[in-house]
C-alpha cells in the first residue's frame, strides 16, 4: 500500500513561517506616527452689528479688530483680511532596516492634511466707508486664493517654466 504525504503539514508549515518572517520584520522595523497640530492667526469672529456696510469708517474698523492680516487693492477699493488658519497634519511611517541585505533601507508612510481657513475680509470705498463683508468659516481654500487664482498659479510654476 502506498504511503499518503500530508499536505496539510507542509502548509502549516509554510505559513508559520512566513508569519514568523513578517514578525521579524516588524520587530526589527520602525514604526512611527506623528500629529502637527496648529494655529495661525488672530481668532477671526463674525462681524455682528458693530460693523455696518455703508456706515462704519476704516478707522472704526481698525479700531475694533486691530491691524488685518493681508491688505489689497481692488477695483479702486481698499481690502482688509483678518484670516485664521487651522491645520492638522498626520503621518505614519514604517522602516524596514534592509540595508545589509538588499542595500537600500524600505521606507513606507502616509499621510494626511486638514486645512481649514476662518475669514473676515473688508471692503473699504477710497473715502474710507466699508462698502462689502465677507465671512467664511472653515473654507478649505484661502479668501486671497479665491480672489487671485492667477498668483497661486505664478508662485507654483518655476521660473524656467514662464
Amino acid at each position: 500500500m502506498p504511503r499518503k504525504h500530508h499536505m496539510g503539514f507542509r502548509f502549516k508549515s509554510i505559513r508559520i513561517l512566513i508569519l514568523l518572517l513578517i514578525a521579524g520584520i516588524f520587530i526589527a522595523s520602525c514604526i512611527s506616527f506623528e500629529m502637527v497640530k496648529g494655529i495661525e492667526g488672530s481668532p477671526v469672529k463674525p462681524p455682528g452689528d458693530k460693523l455696518q456696510v455703508g456706515k462704519t469708517t476704516l478707522e472704526t474698523a481698525l479700531e475694533l479688530l486691530g491691524a488685518p492680516d493681508q491688505l489689497a487693492e481692488m477695483e479702486g477699493k481698499d481690502l482688509l483680511v483678518y484670516e485664521q488658519t487651522l491645520y492638522r497634519d498626520n503621518r505614519i511611517s514604517l522602516g524596514i532596516p534592509l540595508g545589509d541585505i538588499t542595500g537600500p533601507n524600505i521606507d513606507l508612510s502616509a499621510y494626511g492634511t486638514l486645512v481649514r481657513y476662518d475669514t473676515l475680509a473688508l471692503f473699504f470705498s477710497p473715502d474710507g466707508i466699508l462698502r462689502d463683508i465677507v465671512f467664511e468659516n472653515g473654507s478649505d481654500r484661502s479668501y486671497m486664493k479665491t480672489l487671485f487664482p492667477e498668483e497661486e498659479k505664478n508662485s507654483n510654476s518655476s521660473p524656467q517654466n514662464q
